[in-house]
């Protein structure tokens, strides 16, 4: 079975605003449960990103607004969508100016080389250069719709980062042992297979930096376990204060950062998929002797 595409969750999410009312992300999951078959078709995780994917775009284009409680509201733009009864898809998002300069200036970002002060770059060097900026463009795509997401999506996806990446068991179902809040930990995960050694994990879906009394608080939880060794994630940033805490202590605390985590979850191929290969090739010299 066929899995619906971007264009197939765009008419169907903006529906769920057609009597005005707001709504939370989980409210619209629960509208198009209810209304039409995407879910049953799809997985929950690809199905978690493109409605966030949708969200974002539909915010771009001022047909929805967001609101300080994760709420989201419809717009006069948006309602005159649902009345005419339009079949949304990227090209109609492209007829409104805010959404047009959005897309204009990220592939603008994806075109734009740094000048070569050097002289001409040899083909190999152009194509390697475009796929950095690729990256770059993706990463920021990727952690805007991280920060759009449900913290309960985010705690799925510091699971399966953390797994990709070697940690736990993959044959594990819970893979991360919930942690307790108050005590400052947001779940626990086996550092080998066997489960020889335990690490801490913290996990702040922020809009503001993480500073130093965050950091110390946690370092502060491994005390109380009786552990040494910690991660702390965020889809924000960490102050100096709180980069410089972390190098003085004797705990073992890896911090990453906004940046950092969708360098991760390109590298482990976490929320993304490869559409194109690109192969450079070179001549085999054996061939010819």
């Amino acid at each position: 079975m066929e899995k619906p595409k971007l264009n197939d969750y765009f008419s169907p999410v903006l529906n769920s605003f057609n009597d005005s009312s707001e709504r939370k992300r989980s409210e619209i999951v629960d509208y198009l449960t209810k209304n039409y078959d995407l879910l049953q078709k799809d997985s929950p995780k690809r199905a978690f990103i493109l409605i966030n994917t949708c969200l974002g775009y539909f915010l771009k284009a001022k047909i929805l607004t967001k609101k300080e409680d994760n709420t989201y509201k419809i717009t006069a733009r948006g309602k005159t969508l649902i009345r005419n009864n339009v079949h949304i898809n990227l090209n109609t998002l492209r007829q409104f100016p805010e959404f047009e300069e959005f897309i204009s200036s990220r592939h603008q970002r994806s075109l734009s080389f740094p000048k070569d002060d050097g002289g001409e770059k040899i083909p190999e060097e152009i194509i390697l250069q475009a796929y950095e900026l690729h990256k770059k463009n993706l990463a920021t795509e990727i952690l805007e719709t991280v920060k759009n997401s449900s913290w309960q999506f985010f705690e799925i996806l510091v699971k399966d980062l953390l797994v990709a990446m070697g940690y736990g068991d993959p044959f594990d179902e819970s893979r991360i042992t919930k942690g307790f809040s108050d005590e400052g930990i947001d779940g626990i995960i086996k550092s080998d297979k066997l489960g020889l050694e335990l690490i801490y994990i913290q996990a702040k879906k922020w809009k503001n930096s993480v500073g130093r009394p965050e950091v110390q608080r946690f370092a502060g939880s491994l005390d109380g376990k009786r552990a040494d060794k910690g991660v702390f994630i965020t889809t924000s940033n960490f102050t100096r204060e709180a980069i410089e805490y972390v190098k003085k202590i004797n705990k073992k605390i890896v911090l990453i950062d906004g940046e950092k985590l969708t360098e991760l979850m390109i590298d482990y191929e976490i929320g993304v998929t490869t559409y194109n290969k690109i192969f450079l090739r070179k001549i085999d010299s054996d061939y010819f002797e």
